[in-house]
């Protein structure tokens, strides 16, 4: 994986607030609703792929270990979820895929973040 940071177009001693401030203003720009009907749409979605996945990393790295991205050491700490799988799989519109990784969850796992994949899958739906 490419240097989460870089992809997000932040330093890595960004704060937490311009970590995210970046990611929604990345997001904004490459969510694939904006490209529906246009040639550029698997474009899109492979970025957006690439953008939840820098941020996602990012967030785990600071909340598992308390510091910043080393890219020689790094590895996904967060072994206990699938979130990023389930972030793709709504980008895709792959809702059933979404709800099963969800489902298999188990309940004392189910954090916040949990709670707002279901609902959003249950909402587009």
């Amino acid at each position: 994986m490419k240097d989460p940071y870089s992809i997000l177009g932040v330093n890595k001693n960004a704060t937490d607030e311009e970590i995210k401030a970046a990611y929604r203003e990345l997001a904004r720009k490459y969510h694939p609703d904006n490209y529906s009907d246009n040639p550029l749409s698997d474009l899109a979605s492979e970025k957006m792929q690439e953008i939840n996945n820098a941020y996602d990393s990012i967030m785990n790295t600071r909340k598992n270990k308390g510091g910043s991205y080393q890219q020689s050491s790094y590895t996904n700490t967060n072994t206990n979820t699938n979130y990023p799988d389930i972030r793709n799989y709504i980008n895709q519109g792959r809702y059933d895929d979404a709800q099963s990784l969800l489902d298999g969850v188990p309940v004392e796992k189910r954090d916040a973040e949990w709670y707002f994949l279901n609902g959003t899958v249950l909402y587009r739906r």
